[in-house]
């Protein structure tokens, strides 16, 4: 093609323009319909305080989230749902994302086989974050069977930058070793497109067409956005091929580019832009066909109101490839002299410098627990197994590399169960999630798992997070457990799961880091600047919980005024399911637990052990941050009290403690009489007719009773995780009485029981002598926590070991700081060996064979295994 000529396509690129092409690709309208769930949910919005936002400062606008912040902050890797994506934090976001593909290779079309959304479908080898600092840089690797890719992505700003800076991705494209050799190229498609509509007309290569990049900096894509600027600030998009010897072998013939722009109908093509790109490549290909192989390549057409463009980079491997995307706060399209640093070798010099800087720093917060060995121990004791440093600073960095930006409204139902679903207001959140493959959205519980890594690497961030949960309290002082924001994100959830009842909790594990933050002015407080807590960091702590503390009254008040128990300090999880008759145990999804096995037979009766603990927390760190705050003493008093009296062994005792078998439990109306049977029913068929179909029936033999559950697992754990028993600490006066010290010592043995929960490979969640240890809740609902190992819980027990261990010359400390070192040093074998092994981490791991089993890479609490091994709790 002659440089600076742009093709125009022949015709409209419209549907029925690609969708010519057939081999099983799915019809264009069905590929481009999004988000049916809004659509079908679609209703008008109620005035109702359930679905208005809480009345109060919001969290979110402290000053120290100033403009400053939010410009560094702007751009990010923060499109969780993808294998690589970059957006900015607007409602309207300008987005980046990537794919990648065999073009000689048919199946590409049959089997749709490129790589775009993150998909354990997809199978590959291994991806994650080596290293991820969580706003300026990281490197990812990933391995698509004989496709080997290296991604860097580092942002940085100058004085002429526009908002949100400048930012480079370097593509290291080569074969896996020891994978045998088939493939000799591939293509990798970049896309840009924007939400809103463009201020000005995009420019495709707006200083002529490249048909090679080794020749230069290429300028492929200019244009202006919202998103990064208003006035005269304009962007442009950069590429080139990196020819160095030690990244890629010098050729005759560099990288192939192909591209297309076109407008967007209301956003449908960035959803499904897959389809889009292999509609687009297979019908070039049927118009013109090459005579003797067969090509993918997109077709070379640019729309004049573009405001979606994707560039198709082919190249022979190994190669790579560097792009840029530059910002401009004025009206200058010339960024010449800040190109030498974003692409090619000035690029490679500043991505060392940074992974550099992230090892020392992790090094230097991490680094001393990962050796540390207590004062007395044995040489073996503060060990860990050999590649633990790896694991832990990639799991940090794929917590950090998996946080999103959402904006939208969650769909809730207020009222009974055949209400309609209304929308919350719409509303940002920035946060880390659980799994990129899953899970790639919001999760409440989760986050404050999360949180705990976080805030120990980066405290502002990890306000930042919680901050934009707090504000999403609505009038009542409920937040919705799960967040489904936006049509990309909820591309991904089962509309069962979509919809929030407002009525339900999710455990307020937010207060785990909160009470991190209060423990920091408890200890100011006490010990002045000997607490070795900088003054500055301090402010901004005791300015967060300040504008936090109306936030936290309401969702505390939430819970204690629906979340109650038929008992003075009971608390009972809402949203058990009495009627089912499909279900083995009816699930307590609110509690975080989904299968764990409660009462058999739901009722108002139900007291809920874990629940009580975790209100005890939650006083406890409303205590810490009232006080510490100077808020009026009868607020505090009241807190105080509540802690107080959540915290009484003995009232524990009489709600939840099981003297026949020694153990705390839930109370409710149960039998273990009860089985899992089938059934086969017969319903209309999609012709008509009927057919017959075969469903779970449960089977009662014995009437249920009010009673404790007698079922021995993580549930039980709750008043050692929350450190209820007497013993704990640096006093540990209170176990001296034979009692206290009797009942600590006694959980401390049940905990360490081969035939409970201590396994090989660390504490499973179920006794494997209760009766519902990996049973099937239904005949298609697998055990998810009967039996298997969670790393959440897990931390959260190795955490209270280490407190109860604090107890110096008891027995109780002495037992706890033995099983400490040992389900430790369980756990870090487990999860170093199967990361070293399967490329992973994982959501759980299997108590039998410590293998990592359900979804992968899993980015969320299982990367605690970095606190884990540097003893950080």
């Amino acid at each position: 093609m002659a440089a600076g000529k742009v093709v125009k396509p022949k015709k409209n690129f419209r549907c029925s323009y690609y969708m010519s092409a057939t081999v099983g690709l799915v019809g264009c309208l069905a590929a481009f319909l999004v988000a049916y769930v809004v659509k079908n949910f679609k209703l008008e919005p109620l005035n109702n305080p359930e679905l208005s936002p809480l009345k109060a400062p919001k969290v979110t606008d402290l000053a120290e989230f100033d403009a400053s912040y939010r410009d560094q902050m702007l751009w990010g890797s923060y499109r969780s749902g993808l294998y690589f994506g970059m957006r900015t934090r607007t409602p309207k976001a300008l987005l980046f994302g990537m794919m990648w593909f065999d073009p000689d290779d048919p199946n590409t079309i049959q089997q749709l086989r490129a790589r775009h959304d993150a998909n354990q479908g997809d199978g590959l080898t291994t991806y994650g974050w080596k290293r991820h600092d969580g706003r300026l840089y990281g490197t990812q690797e990933l391995v698509d069977g004989e496709y080997n890719i290296t991604l860097s992505m580092l942002k940085s700003f100058a004085p002429e930058s526009g908002p949100g800076g400048d930012w480079s991705v370097r593509l290291q494209l080569a074969r896996t070793a020891g994978v045998p050799l088939r493939r000799r190229r591939i293509s990798v498609i970049v896309y840009l497109g924007d939400e809103d509509t463009p201020r000005e007309p995009w420019q495709v290569f707006p200083d002529g067409e490249v048909a090679d990049l080794r020749s230069g900096p290429a300028r492929l894509l200019s244009g202006a956005s919202s998103a990064v600027g208003r006035g005269s600030a304009r962007w442009a998009f950069h590429a080139t091929e990196i020819t160095n010897a030690m990244i890629s072998s010098t050729r005759s013939r560099g990288c192939r580019v192909d591209y297309l722009s076109l407008g967007m109908v209301n956003s449908e093509y960035l959803l499904r832009i897959k389809e889009l790109a292999l509609s687009a490549m297979w019908e070039r290909l049927q118009r013109q066909p090459s005579s003797n192989r067969f090509h993918l390549y997109l077709p070379n057409g640019a729309s004049t109101s573009a405001d979606l463009a994707m560039f198709q980079v082919t190249c022979l491997l190994p190669s790579a490839v560097d792009f840029a995307f530059t910002s401009s706060a004025g009206g200058s399209d010339d960024v010449g002299d800040r190109l030498g640093s974003l692409l090619g070798p000035g690029l490679g010099d500043a991505l060392a410098a940074k992974e550099a800087e992230f090892d020392d720093r992790f090094e230097a917060i991490f680094g001393a627990g990962l050796r540390r060995q207590q004062d007395g121990e044995s040489p073996a004791s503060g060990a860990v197994p050999e590649g633990t440093l790896e694991v832990s600073r990639a799991a940090l960095s794929n917590l950090l590399g998996s946080v999103g930006y959402f904006y939208g409204s969650s769909l809730v139902r207020v009222g009974g169960p055949d209400t309609k679903p209304q929308s919350y207001w719409p509303a940002p959140l920035f946060t880390a999630v659980p799994s990129r493959s899953f899970f790639p959205r919001g999760f409440l519980w989760d986050e404050g798992f999360h949180q705990l890594l976080v805030q120990k690497w980066d405290p502002q961030l990890s306000r930042d997070m919680i901050a934009h949960w707090l504000d999403l309290m609505n009038t009542k002082g409920w937040i919705p457990r799960e967040q489904i924001l936006g049509d990309e994100a909820r591309t991904r959830v089962p509309t069962e799961f979509v919809v929030q009842n407002p009525s339900h909790a999710n455990p307020p594990s937010l207060f785990l880091p909160i009470a991190k933050m209060a423990s920091q002015l408890v200890q100011a407080g006490t010990q002045g600047s000997a607490s070795g807590i900088d003054g500055e960091e301090l402010a901004r702590v005791s300015a967060f919980l300040r504008r936090a503390w109306p936030r936290l009254e309401a969702w505390y008040k939430w819970f204690n005024t629906t979340q109650t128990g038929p008992l003075p300090t009971s608390y009972r999880w809402h949203g058990r399911d009495p009627f089912t008759e499909a279900e083995l145990n009816p699930k307590t999804l609110t509690s975080g637990l989904d299968d764990y096995p409660r009462a058999s037979h739901p009722d108002d009766l139900e007291r809920h052990l874990d629940l009580r603990c975790w209100m005890a927390l939650a006083s406890q760190a409303m205590y810490d941050i009232g006080s510490s705050l100077g808020i009026p003493g009868p607020v505090v008093a009241l807190y105080r009290a509540t802690a107080k009296s959540l915290s009484d062994l003995g009232q524990l005792q009489q709600l939840h403690y099981d003297k026949a078998l020694g153990r705390f439990a839930d109370w409710g109306t149960h039998t273990e009489d009860v089985e899992l049977t089938t059934k086969v029913i017969t319903v209309p068929g999609p012709n008509g007719q009927p057919q017959q179909q075969v469903i779970s029936q449960r089977v009662t033999g014995s009437e249920p009773v009010p009673q404790f559950v007698p079922q021995y697992g993580y549930v039980s754990l709750f008043p050692l995780i929350m450190k209820l028993l007497p013993g704990g600490g640096n006093n540990p006066d209170a176990a001296e009485a034979p009692a206290g010290a009797e009942l600590t010592l006694q959980q401390l043995q049940l905990l360490q029981d081969p035939s409970l929960l201590w396994s090989p490979y660390g504490l499973r969640s179920l006794g494997t002598t209760e009766g519902l240890y990996k049973k099937r809740n239904t005949a298609d609902d697998p055990p998810y926590w009967r039996g298997q190992i969670w790393i959440n819980i897990n931390y959260l027990v190795l955490r209270a070991l280490s407190h109860y261990a604090a107890a110096n010359g008891s027995e109780v400390g002495r037992v706890a700081a033995v099983a400490h070192d040992e389900l430790r040093l369980r756990l870090l074998k487990t999860l170093v060996s199967n990361y070293h092994q399967n490329g992973y981490l994982y959501e759980q791991y299997d108590d039998e064979t410590g293998r990592g089993v359900s979804s992968h890479p899993f980015t969320g609490w299982t990367a605690l295994v970095t606190l884990i091994a540097a003893q950080e709790y």
